[in-house]
């Protein structure tokens, strides 16, 4: 069964989303909570993406960044949404990691510039994968 972990990073990118929009950095928590303890589900999020989930509440979408794939990486973007159905203004990264069937929690970024990839943002999103030495899929 597929599994889910956050990297230390991630961890201080919630916290401290907690201090500017804790009702967002909640959401994010309670999505990436859910989304651990449904190892069934997990195996098949890859499947046809990209896809919307309106089962989880949170809801959100899960796609390929496509920009870090033209640099042979795998990472993929949670689209969340609020109670209400509106977009989050956050985007949460994550990788899945083939050899040992576990997505990885990389980064939480603001949706303005998340997929800027001239960003420090977006050089720090990929030295975050580099090291954890995931051949991309």
């Amino acid at each position: 069964m597929a599994g889910l972990a956050t990297i230390e990073e991630f961890e201080e990118d919630l916290e401290a989303l907690y201090e500017t929009h804790p009702d967002v950095a909640g959401l994010i928590d309670a999505l990436i909570e859910e989304l651990g303890n449904d190892e069934d589900y997990l195996q098949t999020l890859l499947d046809d993406v990209p896809k919307w989930h309106f089962m989880y509440q949170p809801a959100f979408e899960f796609k390929l960044f496509s920009e870090a794939r033209k640099s042979n990486r795998s990472i993929y973007s949670l689209k969340l949404y609020d109670l209400d159905g509106s977009k989050i203004p956050f985007r949460v990264f994550v990788t899945y990691d083939r050899a040992v069937n576990e997505y990885l929690v990389l980064s939480v970024q603001p949706r303005k510039t998340c997929y800027d990839t001239s960003t420090a943002d977006y050089r720090d999103l990929c030295d975050r994968y580099d090291r954890l030495n995931i051949f991309a899929h």
